[in-house]
């Protein structure tokens, strides 16, 4: 914990110095590309490498998971706000992810991943029509994570994968109780409703998906806290 003080305290000033300077989209964009080249985007490599066929993204944010996609995959990527998703697009375009937009003849080759408009807690789309889903720190910030998880369940074929990647609160008690006591504070600062005390995985489990496979992980960036880390491999049920 006296690591993650003393990087927290170190870097905490250019962060808030960032927070004044830059629109809310961009200084996410920035902090997270950060973290990404302190690690994170070796987690996200990880967890959709080989997401294929029929994938939602929930919570696209500003695109940083597209050039993990392989190649085969067809991804609707789920963006609540207007300002992530218009620096989300560029990179869509960029991406080697592929999909055809049912949008007419006109627009079926202007995208390579389809960047919309939504909420997780209303995916697009029909009961159990898609052949992954992907979660990127999205579950610390929705209203009720269990209305996000059954919709996910809803969308997923049966069997699907589920990978995730969500920052949790601490196991060790000292930790937690301070991350729950200064959770407050914090909400109010990122100004995204993001929570720093939650821990998905009961939720992901309570919702019936099973959980494959759990590696925690911490990412020292220079914007973020160094909050605990988790990725996750889970698949929706099984068909009975």
């Amino acid at each position: 914990m006296l690591r993650e003080l003393a990087h927290f305290a170190r870097h905490a000033p250019a962060a808030l110095r960032l927070m004044r300077r830059l629109p809310q989209a961009e200084l996410y964009d920035h902090i997270c590309a950060d973290s990404d080249d302190a690690g994170m985007g070796i987690w996200r490599a990880q967890v959709c490498g080989d997401l294929t066929g029929d994938v939602v993204e929930v919570g696209a944010g500003t695109g940083l998971m597209f050039r993990h996609y392989p190649a085969d995959a067809r991804v609707t990527a789920v963006e609540p706000d207007d300002a992530f998703a218009a620096l989300a697009r560029p990179r869509a375009a960029a991406a080697a992810a592929t999909i055809e937009v049912a949008l007419g003849d006109a627009a079926a080759a202007a995208a390579t991943i389809d960047v919309v408009a939504g909420v997780a807690e209303r995916l697009p789309g029909g009961d159990h029509v898609r052949d992954g889903a992907l979660v990127g720190l999205v579950l610390c910030t929705v209203a009720d994570p269990a209305v996000a998880l059954a919709e996910l369940r809803r969308v997923l074929r049966p069997g699907a994968p589920l990978r995730l990647i969500e920052h949790v609160r601490s196991p060790r008690p000292i930790a937690g109780a301070l991350m729950r006591a200064a959770n407050p504070a914090w909400r109010a600062l990122n100004r995204q409703g993001c929570n720093m005390d939650r821990d998905p995985l009961p939720a992901i489990e309570a919702a019936g998906f099973t959980i494959e496979r759990v590696e925690a992980f911490q990412v020292f960036g220079h914007g973020l806290p160094a909050f605990p880390m988790r990725a996750i491999w889970a698949r929706a049920p099984a068909p009975r």
